[in-house]
């Protein structure tokens, strides 16, 4: 079972890599349903089936949905400098790290929480 949770959060990732990365606007939308999708069966594989239906049906029924018929309805046309990405690609990547970082940063810290544990201890007797 922990093999299939791993499986399904490496396809998460990988998928809302896509819906940023995507040329296609069409594609990004696919990949954006994928994602709700994966979002809902994990959910499932953690026993919250209530807020995994909820998420299929709020979210991939009708957002994504809608969504998809606007960018479809947009004909947005798709331009042909492949490589413009790499003007932005270097310096969003080391906000994303600093940001990843700095958030993730307080859990190294786990006597954070046993300090607050011992003082109410010692505070109510």
């Amino acid at each position: 079972m922990i093999f299939f949770i791993y499986l399904i959060l490496f396809f998460l990732l990988l998928f809302s890599f896509f819906v940023i990365s995507s040329r296609n606007p069409i594609h990004s939308v696919l990949s954006l349903i994928s994602v709700f999708l994966l979002s809902a069966i994990l959910l499932l594989c953690l026993e919250v089936e209530f807020i995994a239906l909820s998420f299929i049906i709020v979210y991939v029924g009708a957002i994504a949905i809608l969504f998809l018929f606007v960018v479809m309805m947009l004909d947005i046309k798709i331009s042909d400098d492949s490589l413009s990405f790499l003007k932005y690609g270097s310096p969003s990547y080391f906000v994303s790290f600093v940001v990843i970082f700095e958030a993730t940063k307080p859990l190294n810290d786990l006597t954070f929480f046993f300090k607050f544990s011992l003082f109410n201890r010692l505070y109510l007797g």
